[in-house]
């Protein structure tokens, strides 16, 4: 093991949007499926202090889906108490991507409003916990059969709308009494974006996380007047 590297005895990997496009042949570059899991620490390099020999640990690494892997020290974790190795071989990826969107990218402060589309996917269900850790006002989408379980993660049922037709746009308005809201964080395309565009307040924050349909910043700009875009 290098400088900052473990060994670890993986016992669960999670599988992401990702990993679907590895296996379809559409993601851009070579690439391998599993990039995160959770397991056992059996072996640490030179200059790890963070974990040791028998620690249970979450993390991103390459080639997950393989019986051992080798991490760097700066990419895992401790598991929580109470955690299986399953649930918590679920969280990093989306969760890093989730905290990327709302807090690196679009900076989503407390009482600020949010959007976040596609809510009951992975990335949409940690973005939606994130947000109400921050304190935000959570607006969502998802699929009718899924509205419940974005429900069960604390969104007011007046505030889930389909994502499978644009009228969440008037619905939301009419809800933030034509305001709309701070912050979109958007997997959608074509007049779905559009539509989201033009939900975000002057000073808003849209973040695009989809590879279909990315704008032009200073296009939507012009169009939008106030709006910050981020892909």
């Amino acid at each position: 093991l290098a400088p900052g590297q473990l060994r670890i005895a993986v016992r669960a990997a999670g599988l992401n949007f990702r990993d679907a496009l590895i296996t379809l042949g559409t993601y851009p570059g070579p690439a391998v499926v599993g990039s995160e899991g959770a397991g056992v620490v059996t072996e640490t390099g030179p200059g790890v202090s963070s974990v040791a020999a028998g620690d249970r640990v979450l993390g991103i690494w390459p080639g997950g889906l393989g019986p051992v892997a080798i991490a760097d020290e700066r990419m895992v974790a401790k598991i929580p108490a109470g955690w299986s190795f399953a649930q918590a071989a679920s969280v990093p990826v989306v969760f890093a991507t989730a905290y990327y969107a709302l807090v690196d990218l679009a900076g989503l402060r407390a009482e600020e409003s949010v959007l976040i589309h596609a809510a009951a996917g992975g990335v949409g269900m940690a973005a939606v916990q994130l947000a109400r850790h921050l304190g935000a006002e959570v607006y969502a989408t998802a699929s009718p059969a899924k509205h419940a379980t974005v429900a069960d993660l604390g969104v007011d049922p007046a505030r889930i709308a389909s994502s499978r037709t644009t009228e969440f746009a008037a619905r939301f308005r009419a809800a933030t009494r034509g305001r709309g809201v701070d912050v979109v964080v958007d997997a959608l395309t074509g007049e779905f974006v559009d539509a989201s565009l033009g939900l975000v307040t002057a000073g808003g924050r849209f973040v695009e996380m989809g590879k279909a349909d990315i704008r032009d910043p200073a296009e939507v700009a012009a169009r939008w007047p106030g709006v910050s875009y981020r892909a």
